[in-house]
């Protein structure tokens, strides 16, 4: 039931169009004629085989985003058609080379995007930092690292090798807010060893009750390694709040 079903299901696109035909180059065989209710006449799922057959074309159908836009949803039908029937534009093999084709140009592709985002991305950093550097209250260090003294504390000092509890926010050049222990409503506990370089470097250079803004070139932050939320090459911005210091376990 569950392949008759998905059958059907991604042969929903060929309804609208059953009328005219549809264009299939190089092959004559006919697309296998569609039988009984229309599928847009379908009436909700009423057991569970129904309702399982269509969350699965609707997922399997929703997961072809990954391979951008191009996708053509009438030849997707009418591959699933012709597996059903046994027929085929290609040869096993073809499928295969064709496959492969296809993944090596969208990897390609990708590729080609990521290292434009890449390359803007740390051009308008680099310009944003020759500029900020220059205001009143912000220091640079000899790392590149930008920072600003928002509010004065009088505790304990960190070091790089500790372990903090800090409030903190990340935002984007573009004011995206990336992250921020403020918005879940918890501080959050940080091993400094394991953080990223401008990060660390900043907390080093606080003690307890003081605010900084901390201004993270790429070479310092996440470079090309970054999240996909966050983007290669971004410049990080953090407002730190540190809460306490302690030791970190050898």
């Amino acid at each position: 039931m569950l392949k008759k079903v998905a059958l059907v299901l991604f042969s929903a696109v060929l309804i609208v169009s059953c009328s005219r035909g549809i264009a299939v180059a190089g092959e004559s065989e006919a697309i296998p004629e569609m039988t009984g209710e229309s599928v847009y006449g379908l009436s909700e799922p009423v057991d569970l085989d129904e309702a399982f057959s269509y969350v699965f074309g609707y997922m399997f159908a929703s997961s072809t985003g990954i391979y951008g836009d191009n996708i053509d949803y009438q030849y997707v039908a009418r591959g699933v058609l012709d597996y059903g029937s046994g027929a085929s534009f290609f040869t096993q093999d073809e499928m295969n080379g064709i496959a492969s084709m296809y993944q090596r140009e969208r990897m390609a592709q990708a590729q080609q995007q990521f290292d434009e985002v890449s390359s803007q991305n740390e051009r308008d950093a680099e310009e944003f930092l020759k500029v900020n550097g220059q205001r009143n209250g912000v220091i640079t260090t000899e790392s590149g690292l930008q920072y600003e003294i928002m509010e004065r504390g009088d505790g304990e000092e960190a070091d790089q090798d500790s372990v903090v509890t800090v409030n903190y926010s990340l935002t984007l050049l573009d004011g995206t807010l990336a992250d921020s222990s403020y918005e879940r409503g918890v501080p959050s506990v940080l091993d400094l060893r394991n953080m990223i370089e401008g990060f660390r470097e900043g907390v080093s250079l606080m003690r307890t009750g003081d605010s900084y803004r901390f201004w993270i070139p790429p070479e310092l932050g996440y470079g090309l390694n970054a999240p996909a939320s966050i983007g290669p090459n971004s410049l990080l911005i953090f407002d730190v709040e540190l809460l306490s210091v302690e030791d970190a376990d050898e």
